[in-house]
């Protein structure tokens, strides 16, 4: 068996955590209007540590090695319940510490999985996991698997059998894959020496709405809104503005963007993940492309069925020719830590559009609402950054990523932005969010309503 070698890309999330601090998460929660089943959701915990999560990162023993993927040790820990039921007022903040608990994606623990009561008869539960070893499509995939109660035999060599003839060894392959990828590191290399003249004059623009950066150095913990509109409401629009389901998220992501004042020329950027797995035995933390939507700031007000046909020429273009940045990925390995954070800034030139993430997991399957044993009666998703110091976002001229997934019966949407001087706490994006919705003649319930 040929060692478990990490992407490109995984590499690169890796190393944005260890060089930048910038460590990305995705976030599930669920919420039960009812006590949970403790004993299930511990054998959830226990199925959830045999299945796609149930990995670390061990770094390359070369300096330009690949990592390579281990088998984590399964949690020892009773799974056990804050004792203290909170008001439900305090149910986002408390969402939000659970994104701040500690996580290591090479000694472990890599996810957590939290419960929290509260004083009107709820439970929450929560599941936090590293970007460094699962994206937003993993992470359901494990969860729907370990709901229905299946779980895998170890794909990876332990930690704790890393021997020195098994590091030997592991050196061996790691010299060997380097060979092995010099043809597509020297084409990166051709890539970047082609572009980076074109690029300079582009990325040296300043951006259409520049900000002054704040020197205040304490974290910023991005405010969210998790709200669900009923799947008929939401078709039914759709229909009415010549669009398709997805479309129409398309064009809310574009209206807000313009609501945050990330506009340019005219023009919003869209950033849209797009699944690159082959079958669900696609055993990589993250699987996706990146398409970028240019869209008229005017475009989302009206029919929609030109930006319907944009965006599905955008998205089939995307699945069939790797992007600009999938390319330059082979020179990942090469890059000095030291230096990292330069090249990030250097390969993100494309911040100065001020982009909105959509990010769009899809149908998910009814186990991802069952881990008790039977359907909670909310759930919502979202990918978003550790809390980082309000001069490093203001420096990137914030950020916004909309979340989004199919239920049974339900869009669950999830906003996630910080725009100076438009949205720094939780109740401007609230406001913000049920405005945009009404534009759009559509209404929702929120997470903790």
């Amino acid at each position: 068996m040929s060692p478990p070698f990490v992407s490109f890309a995984d590499q690169s999330i890796y190393l944005a955590h260890t060089s930048l601090g910038q460590h990305a998460v995705i976030q599930v929660l669920w919420r039960y209007l009812r006590p949970v089943d403790l004993d299930a959701l511990t054998r959830f915990r226990d199925n959830l540590a045999h299945g796609h999560l149930a990995r670390l990162i061990r770094p390359a023993l070369l300096p330009f090695g690949r990592h390579q993927w281990v088998s984590s040790p399964p949690p020892s820990a009773a799974l056990a319940v804050a004792e203290a039921p909170l008001a439900p007022e305090a149910m986002q903040a408390w969402a939000d510490a659970q994104v701040e608990l500690p996580l290591d994606p090479v000694r472990g623990p890599a996810w957590t999985l939290t419960i929290q009561t509260f004083t009107d008869g709820s439970t929450v539960v929560s599941l936090v996991v590293s970007h460094c070893i699962a994206d937003g499509l993993t992470t359901a995939i494990a969860v729907s698997e370990a709901a229905r109660g299946e779980r895998r035999p170890p794909a990876y060599p332990a930690w704790s059998v890393w021997s020195a003839p098994r590091a030997a060894a592991s050196l061996g392959a790691e010299l060997q894959r380097i060979v092995r990828d010099a043809p597509a590191t020297l084409r990166a290399l051709a890539q970047l020496a082609g572009t980076a003249y074109t690029s300079r004059a582009k990325y040296n623009t300043p951006a259409a709405s520049p900000v002054v950066t704040s020197a205040d150095d304490r974290k910023v913990v991005f405010p969210s809104a998790f709200i669900r509109v009923p799947t008929s409401v939401w078709d039914a629009r759709a229909q009415s503005l010549g669009a398709n389901r997805l479309t129409l998220l398309t064009a809310i992501t574009a209206a807000f963007a313009e609501a945050l004042g990330r506009v340019r020329d005219d023009d919003v950027t869209l950033l849209m993940p797009v699944n690159q797995r082959e079958g669900l035995s696609h055993t990589g933390g993250n699987g996706v492309a990146l398409a970028t939507l240019k869209v008229r700031v005017d475009e989302p007000r009206g029919r929609l069925h030109t930006l319907q046909r944009r965006l599905r020429a955008t998205l089939l273009r995307t699945r069939r020719e790797p992007n600009r940045l999938a390319t330059l990925l082979p020179l990942v390995p090469f890059v000095p830590r030291c230096a990292f954070s330069a090249a990030s800034h250097l390969a993100l030139g494309a911040l100065a559009d001020l982009p909105v993430t959509c990010s769009n997991l899809g149908y998910l399957p009814k186990d991802v609402l069952q881990i008790d044993g039977a359907a909670a009666d909310r759930i919502c998703a979202r990918g978003i950054d550790r809390p980082v110091s309000r001069r490093a976002i203001e420096a990137r001229q914030g950020v916004a990523t909309l979340f989004a997934g199919v239920i049974p019966g339900f869009i669950a949407l999830s906003f996630v932005t910080y725009q100076p001087g438009v949205v720094t706490e939780p109740q401007h994006l609230r406001a913000l969010v049920e405005r945009l919705l009404a534009d759009y003649e559509l209404a929702g319930e929120f997470f903790d309503a």
